[in-house]
């Protein structure tokens, strides 16, 4: 099979690095703005509003790469691989799938059953609309609500961390023995979008 038949298109390859890249500076910003102390309030709502816009935007790309992945068939995989990797290949971008949907979901349940206003790209005129399920409660419930997908939005990061280090690893793996395959998803291996 030709490098160009293994190979993504370009649509395709920009879609995952743009979403790579958005989703590593999330975890590390994620990470880390627990950390802003009260004293630099200002910082702190900045960070967390761009914290938020960005999750929307991820949100929004995934549905454009999901729809484009639905259009697009991808490259078939080697046949050398073995079972279980084919298995563990398509379970790792199964999950990172369902991630890229359900993290930023999870953030604006967060943010929908929170006492703080969200604003995207940080301007008060564009307020993020909350998620109508959860009007109503009283609140001692929304604090619960709030607090579950607090753990959740979590949970969902360090399952993003393990989904990145198998990628890389199984990557890192293919690199040693084929290079055409571990490639694939290099911008300048990518074929034109049919």
């Amino acid at each position: 099979m030709s490098a160009n038949n293994m190979s993504y298109n370009k649509m395709s390859v920009r879609l995952h690095w743009l979403m790579a890249g958005l989703i590593i500076l999330m975890l590390i910003v994620g990470a880390l703005m627990g950390y802003i102390p009260d004293s630099k309030l200002s910082l702190k709502i900045m960070v967390y509003n761009w914290h938020k816009t960005i999750g929307m935007l991820i949100l929004l790309l995934a549905i454009v790469r999901i729809i484009w992945r639905l259009m697009h068939k991808a490259p078939p995989l080697p046949s050398y691989l073995k079972t279980w990797e084919v298995h563990l290949a398509r379970l790792v971008h199964f999950l990172f799938y369902l991630f890229m949907i359900a993290m930023p979901l999870v953030g604006w349940a967060l943010v929908s059953t929170s006492k703080f206003p969200s604003f995207l790209f940080n301007v008060k005129a564009l307020k993020l609309p909350a998620l109508p399920f959860w009007q109503g409660l009283d609140k001692a419930h929304l604090h619960e609500v709030h607090e579950f997908f607090e753990e959740s939005h979590e949970t969902l990061a360090i399952l993003a961390v393990v989904l990145l280090v198998l990628h890389v690893a199984g990557a890192v793996k293919h690199m040693r023995s084929d290079q055409t395959y571990a490639l694939r998803m290099m911008p300048w291996r990518a074929k034109k979008d049919a």
